[in-house]
């Protein structure tokens, strides 16, 4: 069998990709191998979002050029976000790559890398397709969680992202489509799904008959066997009452929501073009915090946005300060060719970038431990997925919140189990705890 080696970067969307590439390439008779020296073909899935991710992959572009070398019949392919942006500097800056496909191409892999190794030239597809659901994995892909893509595509036109024009126009997948595929991968021993999208909560816009993502709540609830909902990512403008009544009522959605802020002055959020104020930002905070009280929040926030002053700044280290957020990405502005504000005047310079960074992730930081002390003393309930990475006589798994907990349960549980602990320490990234014995009655103040 030819061998095939995946490198991914990005967000859990290309983790998605990347699997249903795997797939589908396994059933055109390719083996997955952990070592690019074995590969007959190197799959590179790319993200665009900031510059430094685009750096890597050219770093990496590089490396596979010695590779080739060496190896002539090595087959290279780029796909995912780079693919859809940069074709051109691709072709320039990387010859020994022999494809380039974006998502939209993702189902036809197999016919496109058949296409490089009949024809012996460089193949490139990245246009327009059909919407097409595709759930094949590869063997060994985790059974106990995994991402479902519900939609794909952004029209929010943000000034500073490129995703409107890498992933296309917004798409959504049918529910009975998503349900199947839920049901599927429950057979297949899955517990947890994390719900995909660049606007998630957008889910549903023109489905017929109309729908909703809290719809889709309701109906992925009903799949026997099913243990916990999640969702990411979603934007403020499109959470609505229904939704936020949705995530308090159905009962396998988890207390955890990831809502990006960006930035806490009204005059760079309209400048960013995100939809929403300050004031509507806490609001909805409000509201989600009335519905659901242990709900985890966890945000994005840019600094050094085009124009974006001392005074702006003050505003979003204020919002932060209010909202306390249990976890936040904090990024600099990185400035993207072909977006709005790229060119926009007044860029920030880069020494007050960084200690704008600085300070915004002190505070995050700062707040996200005080969260956390909380939960000391209190019983959670946790999915074990697996053993502790620095202590293998210990277990560990997450919160519904999403929080790490790790915890001594050998001999007595198990990966996959659902599981009490009492939280005994809260460090810096993650929970310890002891298990609460089967049959003993233990109040689960946190979920």
């Amino acid at each position: 069998m030819a061998k095939l080696h995946l490198i991914t970067y990005g967000c859990q969307m290309n983790e998605y990709d990347s699997e249903r590439v795997a797939g589908l390439l396994r059933a055109e008779r390719w083996e997955l191998t952990d070592d690019e020296r074995e590969a007959d073909l190197i799959i590179v899935n790319t993200c665009a979002i900031r510059e430094k991710a685009e750096d890597k992959v050219f770093s990496t572009l590089g490396q596979l050029r010695t590779l080739k070398a060496k190896k002539p019949g090595l087959v290279i392919g780029v796909m995912g976000c780079m693919a859809q942006l940069r074709q051109d500097e691709i072709q320039r800056r990387a010859p020994a790559v022999d494809l380039v496909f974006g998502s939209p191409a993702i189902a036809r892999v197999g016919e496109l890398v058949d296409r490089v190794r009949r024809d012996r030239r460089q193949v490139m597809e990245t246009g327009e397709a059909p919407l097409v659901k595709i759930t094949a994995r590869p063997p060994g892909a985790s059974r106990l969680k995994a991402y479902v893509t519900v939609m794909e595509g952004c029209e929010k036109h943000c000034t500073f992202c490129v995703v409107p024009t890498t992933r296309g126009r917004e798409r959504s997948h049918p529910p009975a489509a998503i349900v199947a595929e839920v049901e599927g991968l429950v057979a297949e021993g899955v517990k947890e799904i994390t719900l995909l999208g660049q606007t998630v909560n957008a889910y549903g816009r023109g489905l017929t008959p109309r729908t909703d993502l809290a719809d889709l709540f309701e109906r992925l609830n009903d799949v026997d066997g099913l243990e916990r909902i999640r969702f990411t990512t979603s934007n403020p403008y499109n959470l609505t009452p229904r939704l936020i009544r949705a995530f308090r009522d159905v009962p396998k959605v988890c207390e955890w929501f990831h809502l990006p802020l960006q930035a806490g002055a009204n005059r760079v959020l309209e400048r960013m073009n995100r939809g929403y104020t300050r004031e509507r930002y806490l609001e909805l905070v409000a509201e989600l915090r009335d519905a659901v009280p242990d709900l985890s929040l966890t945000t994005d926030l840019i600094v050094g946005f085009p124009g974006e002053t001392a005074e702006d700044f003050a505003a979003t280290l204020d919002l932060v300060e209010r909202v306390a957020f249990d976890g936040a990405f904090v990024f600099r502005y990185s400035r993207r060719p072909g977006t709005p504000a790229a060119t926009m005047p007044d860029q920030v310079p880069d020494d007050v970038m960084s200690r704008r960074h600085a300070e915004l992730l002190a505070l995050t930081t700062r707040l996200a431990a005080e969260r956390a002390e909380r939960l000391r003393g209190r019983t959670v309930e946790v999915l074990v997925d697996g053993t502790s990475r620095k202590n293998a006589r210990e277990l560990t798994g997450r919160t519904r919140t999403h929080r790490v907990v790790n915890f001594d349960g050998q001999q007595r549980t198990r990966v996959g189990d659902l599981v009490e602990v009492t939280v005994t320490d809260v460090l810096p990234h993650s929970l310890r705890g002891t298990l609460v014995p089967r049959g003993q009655e233990a109040l689960c103040l946190s979920r």
